[in-house]
């Protein structure tokens, strides 16, 4: 009886010793702060043929090389639409032009409208 005696004691010893160690590790992981909150991660470089279009499309020369792009692309498929009729060619490239012209003036106009109208909203210093 004796064995049993001790193998009570210490199954209840090891029960209660589990209990206390979860309950010292629960309350030493919840006051353990962890150093990845106050650094942030390093950015990533993208490498290969994306990292060189965002870095060309964030330099000042992907503005010109866009619109020479698409003048070539019009061009081209204006030539494709004539079949090599020039009438033809160049009254689809006035028509095209002028469209591009009137875009152009009701653009200027409504941003430039929208600058009066946020300057006028804007206390003036005059004295």
């Amino acid at each position: 009886m004796a064995n049993t005696g001790r193998s009570r004691s210490s199954s209840a010893s090891r029960g209660g010793s589990k209990k206390t160690a979860s309950r010292s590790s629960s309350r030493s992981n919840s006051g353990r702060k962890t150093s990845s909150r106050g650094r942030s991660a390093p950015a990533k470089e993208e490498s290969g043929f994306t990292g060189i279009i965002n870095k060309f499309a964030a330099s000042k020369a992907a503005m010109p090389v866009i619109f020479l792009g698409v003048v070539i692309l019009i061009v081209g498929l204006d030539l494709l639409i004539s079949w090599n009729k020039f009438e033809m060619f160049f009254k689809i490239l006035g028509i095209e032009l002028l469209i591009a012209a009137f875009v152009w003036a009701l653009m200027t106009m409504v941003f430039s409208g929208k600058k009066n109208k946020d300057s006028d909203n804007e206390p003036s210093d005059e004295v």
